[in-house]
């Protein structure tokens, strides 16, 4: 027992340098929810949620066909002038939805506006730091992305606490300190550098190889997208209107959310395997099944359904964050066209089923209807993502054999018996050889090993990613974190180890 706790102990002391990334996330987060979702006091705000999510997603899909057109990748210049920005348009809109309620009878589309504005540049800051955290691995990932839903909860219920000027002004000062973080950040270890475990059959594992498979992207995207309509309708159950807390049930929501992603953090530090995966859909399963069974059992007191839901939201929140890390590390495209997309499917899916329920609820639905409509999208989601997981635990078996095939062959390459294999070829397989003799020495990914082979042959970091279809910011990340394990400083210190302390 005490071994296990120091080790997690260890575990936290080496992701410190995730604060600056946490802390931003959080404050980012925590501004959008104030802004736009009242702090939680209900399950939404309407139109002025949902509504202005799709407004928003809008100005967000134009920005990922520019993207796509164009074939850009955003400099770090550019990124971090557009996340001061986003900071400072975050906060004015929350000081002027305060000023809005001081003003009676203020102008809906005015506010309407507003909260289309504050969601669409608070995404762009929550892009900014999800991006920050690219190249790492499954661990980190997970204490970034549970650990700021933590803070940013604590924040909200805060803010709910207070009269709406008061909370929204609070917010506003909150949002401002993603400026020091953004220094703060820099001035720390980066992300990708961090000596973090990395989960087999985890979406980090997964992506490396799939992450052009069009099959796994689009069984992973019709999965989130059935379990985030039925989101969209648990929130507005079963009217499609808004299901205000009381002061209890709002506190338990708070308290379920910090709850649950308390134990995610924990699981995960301990290595428990499938944490983030099969897991995580079952949590969400669950949670929607007690949200519907919770309705169903007090018809008089849907806050208590209501509780599961937004729980069930914001579990969702930080596992698509999750994800769009891990497809933003290895993907080829700029990060934005990663978080840009998962904001599409899954809160895309969400407003647009939260909105749909609002208008037809009253001609032709009940609340039976609804039910058994919200049961079966539940059974799909999980179902499609299950039997997704299970084809690639059978292509990983396959690959596996393969690669063992290969080995064989490139021992026959390094001792000269493949007579058709010249000279460059011999030494590409050696150093291949080496490069995986060495990688099983100091824990190297699978992706780490790659990157090490190609580049102890002296390929530039550039040619590295062409070779490998990544970027090259992603080649310098593995590289980097190569560096990081192995002790080593240079090319040279590489071929150095290579040739005195591997076969």
């Amino acid at each position: 027992m005490q071994t296990m706790t120091q080790k997690m102990s260890d575990v936290l002391r080496t992701h410190m340098p995730l604060w600056p990334l946490i802390v931003g996330l959080a404050f980012g987060r925590a501004g959008l929810i104030v802004a736009s979702y009242g702090s939680y006091t209900s399950t939404d705000e309407g139109i002025f949620t949902d509504g202005a999510m799709l407004a928003a997603l809008a100005g967000l899909a134009v920005c990922l066909i520019a993207l796509i057109a164009s074939k850009a990748t955003l400099s770090k210049r550019i990124t971090n002038n557009l996340m001061r920005v986003c900071i400072v348009l975050e906060m004015l809109c929350l000081l002027a939805l305060a000023l809005l309620e001081l003003i009676p009878d203020s102008q809906t589309v005015l506010r309407f506006t507003l909260s289309a504005l504050c969601t669409f540049v608070s995404s762009g800051a929550i892009f900014y730091w999800l991006r920050r955290a690219r190249g790492t691995g499954t661990t980190a990932a997970a204490i970034l992305v549970f650990i700021s839903l933590i803070i940013s909860e604590v924040e909200i219920y805060l803010c709910s606490l207070m009269p709406i000027v008061v909370g929204n002004m609070t917010a506003a000062v909150l949002v401002l300190v993603q400026f020091p973080c953004m220094i703060w950040a820099r001035k720390r270890t980066q992300p990708y550098a961090l000596a973090s475990p990395t989960q087999a059959n985890d979406y980090f594992s997964f992506t490396k190889t799939m992450i052009q498979s069009k099959q796994f992207l689009a069984a992973t995207a019709v999965g989130i997208g059935f379990l985030s309509i039925v989101i969209g309708f648990l929130r507005g159950y079963p009217t499609g209107e808004a299901i205000a807390f009381s002061p209890a049930t709002r506190a338990a929501y708070a308290l379920l959310t910090v709850g649950i992603s308390l134990v995610v953090v924990i699981l995960v530090l301990k290595g428990r395997q499938r944490v983030l995966t099969v897991g995580a859909f079952l949590v969400m399963e669950l949670l929607a099944c007690a949200a519907l069974v919770a309705y169903a059992a007090f018809p008089d007191a849907l806050d208590i359904g209501a509780v599961f839901t937004t729980t069930l939201n914001a579990f969702m929140v930080a596992f698509t964050w999750y994800i769009v890390i891990a497809f933003m590390s290895f993907g080829w495209r700029d990060p934005y066209y990663y978080a840009i997309s998962g904001w599409l499917v899954w809160l895309g899916c969400r407003a647009v089923a939260r909105v749909a329920l609002l208008q037809v609820y009253g001609l032709s639905i009940n609340d039976l209807l609804v039910c058994a409509v919200m049961g079966a999208l539940v059974v799909v989601s999980t179902q499609v993502i299950f039997v997704q997981f299970l084809s690639i635990a059978r292509r990983s078996a396959e690959e596996k054999e393969e690669q063992s095939q290969q080995r064989e062959s490139k021992l026959a390459k390094i001792m000269g018996l493949d007579e058709h294999e010249n000279l460059s070829s011999v030494r590409q397989a050696s150093m291949e050889h080496n490069a995986e003799e060495m990688g099983r020495q100091f824990l190297l990914s699978e992706r780490e090993i790659e990157v090490l082979s190609l580049y102890a042959l002296g390929y530039t970091q550039k040619r590295v990613a062409e070779e490998l279809f990544i970027t090259q910011g992603t080649a310098h990340a593995h590289i980097k974190r190569i560096y990081a394990k192995t002790g080593l400083h240079s090319r040279q210190e590489i071929l150095d180890y290579l040739q005195q302390h591997t076969s």
